[in-house]
């Protein structure tokens, strides 16, 4: 004879597994009190992604489409470096940004800023990143669509590098 299981516990467990799959993990720095030197730093890091992805991606034929906003030295050193080699960079509109064309052509643009909403189709491959530190070691991962770049670096004597070969995982 099987004990019988409370009605809860027969809803209570497919809701569970169900916010498991809505929630999604965060993106972008989560470096917090960078150094002076991490712009710097940045710089290396984006050269060397967008070295690494101009391998598995063609530039001037792939298009990337940010999934969060990349407001953090990393972040725009990375959409900088993917556009400099010909891609095209669909960036992501953060949450209640308010953005006027020109401000000093058109006064009433300026007076009465749009909002931008996140309705604009996108067509390209999703680009996420995820960078974080530890002591000297830097963690960066790279997300586009379904597969992951990763990489370690290491900083010392005010410069970084690479702390081993990329790991590509799908």
């Amino acid at each position: 004879m099987m004990p019988r299981l409370p009605v809860f516990r027969f809803i209570l467990l497919p809701v569970l597994l169900l916010t498991g799959c809505v929630t999604t993990p965060p993106y972008g720095s989560f470096i917090q009190n960078p150094s002076p030197a991490f712009g710097q730093y940045s710089a290396v890091m984006a050269e060397d992604v967008a070295g690494q992805i101009a391998r598995l991606y063609p530039p001037a034929s792939t298009r990337f489409d940010m999934q969060h906003a990349a407001t953090d030295p990393f972040g725009e050193a990375l959409l900088e470096k993917l556009r400099v080699q010909g891609y095209a960079v669909n960036e992501a509109v953060p949450a209640g940004s308010i953005f006027a064309l020109n401000p000093e052509q058109d006064k009433e643009t300026a007076d009465n800023p749009v909002e931008v909403t996140e309705q604009v189709s996108r067509s390209g491959l999703t680009l996420r990143y995820i960078i974080d530190h530890s002591d000297d070691l830097y963690h960066l991962s790279i997300l586009i669509d379904d597969q992951r770049l990763t990489r370690a670096f290491v900083a010392q004597s005010e410069q970084i590098a690479p702390a081993g070969l990329w790991v590509r995982r799908q």
